[in-house]
């Protein structure tokens, strides 16, 4: 579960209640995606189509189908909801989605591009306070803004946002770094930071497109910057670079065992993944069409309670996968995991070079810079 970075907010680790409910395998967190479309076009994006794409529009969940699939969760005890996208606040319903999620009790959290943000959100959210809302914010400039999300968006982000600063609302500012932005990088940092006043988060990791486009995997994979790039943002980062070296540490001290089960991550664990069509996954990244359950031809509580452990208990038949990433100690240093290795191999128990390569490169400068 996502835990709010704001020293105002009570972490929600801090529940012996819930710390219980996490050992008992509940579902405690749901990322609910309302759309594919955005009204962006970016050219690292793994998921976006056209906003005023019809045919995804008219396939998407209905507001009914949302309140359905809530009230499953509320009785199921869930106690956060994400809603993602796309970008969802191009569904005419949004407000209506919100406030029934608020409404039934859930903590809401909201990623979003902020170009749609207008007054009238301001005031509902004003009105039934989210947990935290999350702002990508790709360049300070327009054109660094445009060379990534290929829109005239720039002046409605910072509108978007600027209506955040203004309101009481708890907000943080991020940034997916690219080779489009990455000479910017700094300067967005510094603004993330001053408009907020709350750690900065970036991500230099760009997942490959759901759909699996070759042409834009393509463009994606140029986008990716260098193993040596990324330390390099890492090391300017004295939280990041602090938690690298205690992984460092922990890659140094174990003592993995070869092992075939596939799934290691924290996926269908606590949390679960809902598509803007119905499909039920462990987390967003997993499509891989055995691992997708359809709630349309069964319920929230059967994808949970029986198929989600069985996709978790899935393993490895190739002996290599043994040798490599069923063994490796460097696991947490890595973005190896089943839904980014099918994306990268169309396998889900095959290695990524990309990340291992980072992953070592990782370890050999961070172990070799610890104090």
């Amino acid at each position: 579960m996502s835990e709010s970075n704001d020293p105002q907010l009570i972490s929600l680790s801090d529940f012996s209640a819930l710390n219980k409910a996490i050992k008992k395998r509940r579902l405690l967190s749901l990322a609910l995606e309302l759309t594919h479309r955005c009204n962006n076009n970016c050219v690292h994006c793994y998921i976006n189509l056209s906003a005023n794409d019809k045919k995804a529009k008219k396939n998407e969940l209905s507001f009914e189908d949302i309140k359905d699939i809530v009230n499953q969760a509320f009785s199921m005890e869930t106690l956060w909801v994400l809603l993602s996208g796309g970008e969802p606040l191009l569904r005419d319903d949004f407000c209506d989605i919100y406030i029934y999620l608020k409404e039934k009790g859930f903590l809401v959290s909201i990623f979003t591009n902020a170009s749609l943000i207008s007054k009238e959100h301001i005031e509902v959210f004003k009105k039934y306070p989210p947990r935290d809302i999350e702002v990508s914010v790709y360049g300070i400039s327009e054109i660094t803004h445009k060379r990534i999300t290929r829109k005239n968006t720039f002046t409605d982000t910072m509108k978007g946002i600027e209506r955040l600063i203004n309101s009481p609302l708890s907000f943080v500012l991020k940034t997916a770094v690219m080779q489009s932005n990455h000479k910017e990088f700094l300067q967005i940092s510094e603004f993330c930071k001053k408009a907020t006043n709350r750690p900065f988060k970036f991500d230099p990791f760009l997942t490959l497109r759901l759909d699996r486009n070759l042409r834009k995997n393509s463009r994606i994979i140029k986008e990716r910057l260098s193993v040596e790039e990324i330390i390099e943002l890492e090391k300017l980062d004295k939280n990041r670079s602090t938690a690298i070296k205690k992984q460092c540490l922990s890659a140094g001290t174990d003592d993995l065992k070869e092992d075939e089960d596939i799934f290691r991550c924290r996926a269908g664990i606590n949390s679960g993944c809902i598509d803007c069509y119905g499909n039920f996954k462990l987390c967003s990244s997993l499509v891989r069409k055995e691992c997708i359950y359809d709630l349309k031809n069964g319920s929230l509580a059967d994808a949970w309670n029986n198929f989600t452990p069985h996709i978790r208990m899935k393993k490895s038949a190739d002996p290599l996968f043994k040798k490599h990433c069923g063994s490796c100690s460097l696991v947490h240093l890595c973005m190896w995991c089943p839904a980014h290795s099918d994306l990268e191999t169309g396998e889900l128990d095959k290695p990524a070079p990309y990340f291992c390569d980072t992953a070592l490169k990782r370890y050999s400068y961070f172990n070799s810079d610890m104090p």
